[in-house]
C-alpha cells in the first residue's frame, strides 16, 4: 500500500495523544485531590499546637498559626484557580495545568520547611513529613521534576539546620515540662548524620515513587490502549451494523451511500468523507455520496480520471493513505480541499466482483491523521458501499420484474373480463330459452358451465384489484374512516347469504367509532374477503363472528372467527402466498381462486398494520387485522 509509513505514523501519533490525554487527566484529579485534602491542613495545624500546649510543650504558637493560615490562603488561590479549567478538557491546557501542580508542590515545601524549623529544626519529629511530600511530588510530576523537588529538600534542609547550627537563624527547640531542649545546635557530627540519613530517605523515596509509577503508567496505558481499541471496535462495528441495516432496509441506493459517509465520518473522526462512482466507459467519477465536504462538492460533480493521476492510481487497486498532503496532491484534490486546510487524506477503491468501480475517501485537517486499521475499517466500508450497490441493483431488478408482472396481469385480467361478461350474457340468454327449449341435461351442462364462467370472472375481477393494490396505479386514500361503520356495512351484507348457509352470524363493534386513516373502499373490501371465506368454509350449523375492538397503543383491532374446516399447521405457512389454496379447502370443491388473502395483506400493510391467523383443524379459524387508530 502506498505511504504505509505515514499511516504507521498516524497510529504511532493517535497512541501518544492517547497517552498524553490519560496522564493528563490523571494529573488533573490528583491535583484536584490534593486541594481538597489541604483544607484539613490548618485545623490540622491549629489542633497540634492546641494538644502541645496542652501537653506543656513549648511551643512558638504565633508563628504556626501564621503558617496554617498561609496554607489557608495559598490553598483558596489554588482552588479559585483550578475553577478556570475544572470543566474544559486537560488536553487544552496541559502547561497551565503542570504550572498549577508545580506551584502547589512548591508552596507546599516552603510551608513543610517553616513547620519543620518552628517545631525544632533538624531535631523537628515532623521532619520526615517531607517523605510524605516526596511521595506526592513523585506522583504528580515527571520523573525529573520530582527528582529536582527531593534533592531541594534534602540540600534545603541541611542548609536550614547548618544555619540553625550557626546561628544564623534563631532555633525553636522542643521543650518538654523543662527538660533540656532537643536540638542539634553546636552538634556538627549528630547534624551530619542526621541530615545524611534525612538526605538519603528523601532521594530514596523519590527514586522508589517514581519507580514504582513508572511502572503503574505504563500498565495504565497498555490498558488504556487496550480499552480505547475495544471501544473504538465496538464503535465500528455498531457503524457497520447500523450501515448493513440500512443497505437490508432500504432501496433507495443514495440514502445509504449518504449514511454510510455521516457514519464513517463520525467513527474515523475526521473533517468529511466521499463516494465517487466511475462511470460506465471509465472515463470519469462522479460524486454520488458526501458529508462535511466543501459545498461546492455537490453530488453529480464529476473528475476526468485521465486528468488525475492520484485517481487513475487508486483505481488500479492501490488504496492510498498521506499523513501531510504535498502541493501536488492538493492540486489533483482541488482548490476546495487547499482552502478547506486538509492535511490528511484516506482512499480505498471499491470493487464489484473483479472490477473498481469507485473510490471511498477520507479527509482530515489534523496531519498523519490516519492508522494502518483506519485503513482496514475503510476497506470494510467500501465492500459494504460495493454491496449497497448490488443490493439497489437487486431492488431495481425486482421492481421492474414486479412492474412487469403487475402491467401483466392488469392487461390479461383486463382483455379477459370483456369476453367472460358476453359469455354469461349469452349464457343467460340460453338459458332463459329465448333460444330454445332446453331439455334437463342441457340445463344441467349449462349451469356447469355458467358456475365455471362466474369463478372465472371472479378470478379475473380479484387479478385487478391484486394489481391495482400492488402497483402505484392506485395509492390508498387517507381519510378517516370507521372501521365499526365497516364492520356493521359488510355484516348486513353477509348476513342473508350466511342464513342460507345455516351459520349464525354474530356481529360484535364497541359503542364509540373505531376510527382509522385509509381507504374506505378497500377497507371493506378487506372485510368482504375475510367474512366471505368464513361464510365458505364453515359447515352449515357453524358460528361465524366479525368483531371489532380497541387494541390498546394506539391502535383497532378486526377479527373474524368461525367454527369451519381450519387450516392445517403446514398450510399456515403459505396462506398469503398466490393462487394458494388449502388441501382441505380444495377437497370441498368450493369456488375460490387463492387470491382473496394476499389481497387482505396487502390492503392491510397499505393502511400500516398486519395480519395474523390462528387456526386448527376441524376447530375453525380467526383472522386477526391490526391497524393504527386516529385519535
Amino acid at each position: 500500500m502506498a505511504r504505509n509509513r505515514n499511516a504507521d505514523e498516524g497510529s504511532d501519533s493517535l497512541v501518544k495523544h492517547a497517552r498524553q490525554r490519560l496522564l493528563l487527566n490523571e494529573l488533573k484529579d490528583r491535583s484536584l485531590w490534593c486541594v481538597r485534602v489541604r483544607w484539613w491542613v490548618p485545623p490540622g495545624v491549629a489542633a497540634g499546637v492546641a494538644i502541645g500546649r496542652g501537653l506543656e510543650i513549648d511551643l512558638p504558637v504565633l508563628p504556626l498559626l501564621g503558617v496554617a493560615l498561609l496554607i489557608l490562603g495559598y490553598n483558596l488561590f489554588f482552588a479559585r484557580w483550578h475553577r478556570r479549567f475544572a470543566h474544559e478538557p486537560a488536553m487544552q491546557y496541559e502547561e497551565l495545568l503542570r504550572a498549577f501542580t508545580r506551584w502547589q508542590v512548591v508552596c507546599d515545601f516552603a510551608a513543610m520547611f517553616l513547620v519543620v524549623h518552628f517545631t525544632g529544626g533538624g531535631a523537628s519529629p515532623f521532619v520526615f513529613f517531607f517523605v510524605i511530600h516526596i511521595i506526592f511530588s513523585s506522583i504528580l510530576l515527571r520523573h525529573g521534576t520530582a527528582h529536582a523537588f527531593s534533592a531541594a529538600a534534602a540540600l534545603g534542609m541541611g542548609l536550614l539546620t547548618a544555619a540553625e547550627h550557626a546561628r544564623w537563624l534563631p532555633s525553636h527547640p522542643l521543650l518538654f515540662r523543662g527538660a533540656v531542649p532537643v536540638t542539634l545546635t553546636g552538634q556538627a557530627l549528630p547534624w551530619v548524620i542526621s541530615w545524611g540519613f534525612f538526605a538519603a530517605s528523601v532521594l530514596v523515596a523519590s527514586w522508589t515513587t517514581t519507580s514504582i509509577m513508572e511502572l503503574v503508567r505504563r500498565r495504565i496505558w497498555h490498558l488504556a490502549e487496550l480499552s480505547e481499541t475495544v471501544l473504538m471496535l465496538n464503535t465500528r462495528l455498531q457503524s457497520l451494523h447500523t450501515i448493513t441495516q440500512s443497505i437490508v432496509a432500504s432501496r433507495k441506493l443514495d440514502e445509504v451511500l449518504s449514511l454510510l459517509c455521516t457514519e464513517l465520518s463520525r467513527v474515523l473522526e475526521v473533517q468529511g468523507v466521499s463516494i465517487k462512482l466511475l462511470s460506465e466507459d471509465g472515463a470519469t467519477l462522479r460524486y454520488t455520496a458526501a458529508h462535511g465536504l466543501p459545498s461546492t462538492v455537490t453530488p453529480g460533480r464529476e473528475i476526468d480520471v485521465a486528468r488525475s493521476p492520484l485517481n487513475l492510481r487508486i483505481m488500479q487497486n492501490e488504496p492510498f493513505a498521506a499523513g501531510r498532503v504535498t502541493q501536488d496532491e492538493l492540486l489533483q484534490l482541488g482548490e476546495e480541499f487547499r482552502a478547506h486546510h486538509v492535511q490528511s487524506v484516506l482512499f480505498v477503491p471499491m470493487r464489484r466482483g473483479d472490477h473498481i468501480v469507485g473510490i471511498l475517501g477520507a479527509y482530515a485537517r489534523e496531519p498523519e491523521r490516519f492508522r494502518r486499521d483506519d485503513v482496514d475499517f475503510m476497506r470494510v466500508a467500501a465492500e459494504l458501499a460495493a454491496l449497497a450497490l448490488d443490493n439497489a441493483a437487486a431492488y431495481e431488478a425486482v421492481e421492474t420484474v414486479s412492474r412487469e408482472r403487475e402491467q401483466f396481469l392488469y392487461r390479461v385480467a383486463h382483455n379477459l373480463r370483456a369476453p367472460l361478461a358476453a359469455m354469461v350474457s349469452m349464457i343467460t340468454v340460453i338459458r332463459d330459452g329465448y333460444v330454445g327449449e332446453l331439455s334437463a341435461n342441457q340445463r344441467e351442462y349449462l349451469s356447469r358451465v355458467e358456475r365455471r364462467a362466474e369463478a372465472l370472472g371472479q378470478l379475473v375481477n380479484e387479478l385487478l384489484t391484486l394489481a391495482s393494490s400492488q402497483g402505484a396505479r392506485r395509492k390508498p386514500a387517507r381519510e378517516r374512516v370507521d372501521l365499526t361503520a365497516v364492520a356493521a356495512k359488510v355484516g348486513r351484507t353477509f348476513r342473508e347469504r350466511a342464513a342460507e348457509r345455516g351459520l349464525q352470524f354474530v356481529t360484535h363493534t364497541p359503542p364509540d367509532p373505531a376510527t382509522v386513516a385509509g381507504d374506505a373502499a378497500l377497507l371493506e373490501q378487506m372485510c368482504e374477503n375475510l367474512v366471505s371465506n368464513a361464510i365458505k368454509y364453515t359447515p352449515s350449523g357453524g358460528l361465524v363472528t366479525l368483531a371489532v375492538e380497541p387494541a390498546g397503543q394506539g391502535q383497532v383491532r378486526l377479527m373474524v372467527s368461525d367454527t369451519g374446516i381450519g387450516i392445517s399447521e403446514e398450510d399456515r405457512g403459505k396462506l398469503f402466498t398466490e393462487f394458494f389454496r388449502a388441501d382441505n379447502a380444495r377437497q370441498l370443491e368450493v369456488a375460490g381462486t387463492g387470491l382473496g388473502l394476499v389481497i387482505v395483506r396487502e390492503i392491510a400493510t397499505q393502511h400500516g398494520g398486519q395480519v395474523a391467523v390462528e387456526s386448527a383443524e376441524r376447530r375453525g379459524t380467526t383472522f386477526t387485522v391490526t391497524l393504527p387508530a386516529l385519535a
